[in-house]
C-alpha cells in the first residue's frame, strides 16, 4: 500500500527525515513511534502530499506522490482518511453535520450527490443519500444517538469517535492516525484503540498510527518503526521487537520499576509459547537457588497477553542462572547495576 525509499526531508538546512526506507502492507496496522520532534507527523504528511520532500520517493497505492498534480493529490487524499490529536471538528455543526461534511464537499465538487455516491464502494447495501451514509458510520462508532448534539458537548472520547466516523465517510483505503489518543485518558484510549482494531478487522482497512505512547503500538500495531531525529532506529514486528529489544528501543522505553541496587536485575520475557509455564518456579527448584522478584507486568499485544518478570539474582549465583537461561532458550536481558552477561 505504501512504499518509502531513501526518503529525505529538510526544512531549510535542517534535516527532518534521513534516508528512510520501509513499506506498509495492505490491511495491516503500522505504528510510527518516537519522541516529540522525531519526524513522525512530518513523515505521515509526506504520505498524502501535505509535505513535500527533497529526496527519495513515496509511493501510495501505486502512485508516486511527488509526481501528482493538484487534481491527483485531491483524488489520493480521498482514499486516505485522517484523524488528529485535537479532533479537528467544526464547533458550529452538530455531530451528524460533521460526519456528513466531506460527503457534501465531494458531492458538490462532482456531478451531484447521486452520481458521486454511486461511485463509492460500500461494504453493504446500495448507494444511499448523504444523511443515511453519515448515520451508517455514526452507528459504526457507537454515536448514532448523539447525531444532533453539538460537538462541544461531547467528551474527548466521543469527539474522537466523531473524527473517526468523518474520516471513514468517503470509505478510504488507508486511515492515517496522527497522535489520535494523546489527548485522552488511559481508559478512553483503550476504548478508541479497540474501535480502531475492530474497524481494521471488519473493513480490512490499512492504518498508519503515529504515536509516542508505547501502549498504543503494543495494543494494536502489527509492525512498528521507531524514529529518532528522523533516523530509523528499528523496524519489525511489534512482539518480536519488544521481546528482543534493540538498543534504540531500550532507550525509548523507560523502566517503570525501582531496581534493587545490589546483585543483578534481570528482565525475563514471556512470549506466547512459554507464557503459561512456571519458568521462575522451575528454575529456582532446578538450581536450588533463591532470588527476589522485583516487578512484573502483563500486557496485551494484539490478540495475545504477554508479560515479563524482573528478578534480582545474587552475583555469586549469576553464572549458573545465565547458563540455565541459555540452555532453556529463554528471552532475557540484564538491567540496572548488574554486570553484563558473557
Amino acid at each position: 500500500m505504501i512504499t518509502v525509499r531513501n526518503l529525505q526531508k529538510h526544512y531549510g538546512g535542517a534535516p527532518v527525515l534521513r534516508d528512510l526506507s520501509f513499506s506498509v502492507e495492505e490491511g495491516e496496522i503500522f505504528g510510527i513511534v518516537g519522541h516529540s520532534g522525531a519526524g513522525k507527523s512530518t513523515l505521515l504528511r509526506c504520505f498524502n502530499g501535505l509535505e513535500r520532500y527533497q529526496g527519495g520517493s513515496v509511493t501510495v497505492m501505486g502512485k508516486d506522490v511527488a509526481a501528482l498534480d493538484d487534481a491527483g493529490l485531491k483524488l489520493l487524499r480521498r482514499e486516505m482518511g485522517m484523524i488528529f490529536q485535537n479532533f479537528g471538528l467544526m464547533g458550529r455543526k452538530n455531530v451528524l453535520e460533521n460526519v456528513a461534511f466531506p460527503l457534501q464537499i465531494w458531492a458538490s465538487a462532482g456531478n451531484g450527490p447521486t452520481a458521486f455516491l454511486s461511485g463509492l464502494r460500500f461494504w453493504r447495501g446500495p448507494s444511499k443519500d448523504v444523511t443515511a451514509r453519515a448515520m451508517e458510520f455514526l452507528e459504526l462508532v457507537g454515536l448514532a444517538d448523539k447525531r444532533f448534539e453539538r460537538v462541544q458537548n461531547l467528551s474527548g472520547g466521543q469527539k474522537q469517535r466523531v473524527g473517526i466516523a468523518r474520516a471513514l465517510a468517503l470509505y478510504p483505503k488507508i486511515l492515517l492516525c496522527d497522535e489520535a489518543t494523546s489527548a485522552l485518558d488511559p481508559n478512553t484510549t483503550m476504548d478508541i484503540l479497540d474501535l480502531l482494531q475492530d474497524i481494521n478487522s471488519r473493513m480490512k482497512l490499512t492504518m498508519v498510527v503515529v504515536t509516542h505512547q508505547m501502549e498504543v503500538v503494543k495494543r494494536i500495531c502489527h509492525r512498528l518503526l521507531l524514529l529518532d531525529k528522523g533516523v530509523a532506529q528499528c523496524l519489525g514486528k511489534t512482539e518480536e521487537l519488544f521481546i528482543s529489544a534493540p538498543e534504540g528501543l531500550k532507550k525509548f522505553v523507560e523502566d517503570e520499576f525501582t531496581l534493587i541496587p545490589s546483585g543483578t536485575n534481570i528482565r525475563m520475557m514471556f512470549p506466547r509459547d512459554i507464557s503459561q509455564e512456571a519458568i521462575i518456579t522451575t528454575m529456582a527448584r532446578d538450581l536450588d537457588l533463591s532470588f527476589s522478584i522485583v516487578g512484573g507486568k502483563l500486557e496485551r499485544y494484539l490478540d495475545d497477553v504477554l508479560g515479563f518478570l524482573i528478578i534480582n539474582v545474587p552475583d555469586e549465583h549469576l553464572d549458573a542462572v545465565f547458563r540455565y537461561m541459555r540452555e532453556k532458550n529463554l528471552h532475557w536481558e540484564v538491567l540496572g547495576n548488574g554486570r553484563n552477561a558473557v
